[in-house]
């Protein structure tokens, strides 16, 4: 969906400097919310569910003030999840979506519903970090995946 940095080159200066002049940053999954917060950047909007490659790990040690506990099984995108999400984006931030389930998907709303000007992080497992910076052109293209996956819903 967007620009793959792999393995290593998220330790370098290209990617630390979109991490650094991102003006909002969204972060999904662990990993992805971990490695941005280790480069000192807090995610404004942090989506998470507490899991690995379907392991149960430690929640990121990245500050938030406050979290919000959603439900979203594995190969979806609810309406609990988007709510949250629309939650997030529009209070108190650095905000925390919990996910009881699985978070891999919800890039796809975050994208939909963050600023204009945002950049949203995912993990690619196994691979990298994907980075899209938030536009009508990508908004569009995250539609677009939405309707031919037959998923609307709250969007």
């Amino acid at each position: 969906m967007g620009k793959l940095f792999k393995g290593v080159s998220v330790e370098k200066p290209p990617f630390a400097k979109v991490v650094a002049e991102s003006p909002f940053v969204v972060t999904v999954g662990d990993r992805v919310t971990e490695t941005i917060g280790r480069m000192g950047r807090v995610p404004d909007v942090q989506i998470v569910d507490g899991k690995e490659n379907r392991s149960r790990r430690r929640l990121p040690d990245v500050p938030c003030s406050r979290t919000i506990r959603v439900k979203n099984p594995a190969a979806t995108i609810t309406d609990d999840a988007i709510e949250g999400i629309r939650d997030a984006l529009r209070g108190r931030k650095p905000a925390r979506v919990l996910v009881d389930g699985e978070e891999d998907l919800l890039a796809i709303p975050a994208v939909i519903l963050a600023p204009p000007s945002a950049t949203v992080f995912y993990g690619q497992p196994g691979v990298g970090i994907v980075l899209v910076k938030v536009t009508p052109a990508s908004k569009l293209r995250n539609r677009e995946y939405l309707a031919k996956m037959g998923e609307v819903g709250a969007l």
